[in-house]
């Protein structure tokens, strides 16, 4: 059982992990949210929240720092009270869906645009694979992706295979998103997904956003949610 307090720092710790990338320590936690108890008392809690398997110390004397578990359950917490909402307000009127093509390239650059990440529009009935910002996705990345570049280059090229991959793969509801060990790419473990399925004329479509773990996914699961009505 988890009493409230608990809850609040859990959050804050996914919240400092997300915008810093860094550990945070009870003191640290103390001095920028005011909880109102103990340095110590904050110890204890994210000593009961290890023991959970929530959060964990990457070594010694460290602070906390999220479990995958732990970002699991806040991102599907986002997914039930997050609001759907439309990157502009005149999103409908602007998506022309009578040419299929230039919609896929609509789609994906306004989602690109408005979230910073690499957006992609699946068409498999026309084969069509859009994607924006997959340049500024490599350019920032490639230090850390090195080989896994050049599988992500054969999975732009072989779009047919690809799609195909996506048809294929499991998923739950019409709204995935896919964090860590759990990524559908086996060579994008540490990035997260957030893949939606849409229905255009009868047929299945995807949206999908893809970028590290440091996303602000209480937007894009939005986001995605939302460019199209």
């Amino acid at each position: 059982m988890l009493t409230n307090r608990n809850i609040e720092i859990l959050k804050i710790i996914v919240l400092e992990y997300l915008e810093t990338w860094g550990v945070l320590w009870s003191k640290l936690l103390l001095q920028k949210y005011d909880l109102w108890v103990s340095s110590a008392t904050v110890r204890n809690d994210m000593a009961r929240l290890e023991e959970l398997e929530l959060v964990y110390q990457p070594y010694n004397s460290a602070g906390r720092l999220p479990t995958s578990k732990w970002l699991r359950a806040f991102v599907n917490y986002l997914m039930q009270q997050t609001p759907e909402r439309f990157l502009n307000s005149n999103n409908s009127k602007k998506h022309n869906i009578n040419n299929i093509w230039d919609f896929a390239n609509s789609i994906s650059y306004d989602l690109a645009k408005n979230t910073s990440e690499i957006a992609f529009f699946l068409v498999p009935w026309k084969n069509i694979m859009n994607h924006s910002w997959s340049g500024v996705f490599l350019e920032k990345n490639h230090k850390r992706l090195w080989d896994s570049i050049f599988s992500i280059l054969k999975m732009l090229e072989e779009k047919e295979n690809f799609i195909q991959f996506i048809q294929n793969f499991p998923m739950n509801g019409s709204l995935n998103v896919f964090i860590w060990e759990e990524n559908i790419l086996p060579f994008l473990k540490d990035y997260t997904i957030i893949l939606k399925q849409i229905v255009i004329a009868w047929e299945v479509c995807y949206i999908w956003l893809i970028w590290s773990l440091k996303m602000n996914y209480s937007f894009n699961i939005s986001a995605v949610n939302g460019i199209i009505k």
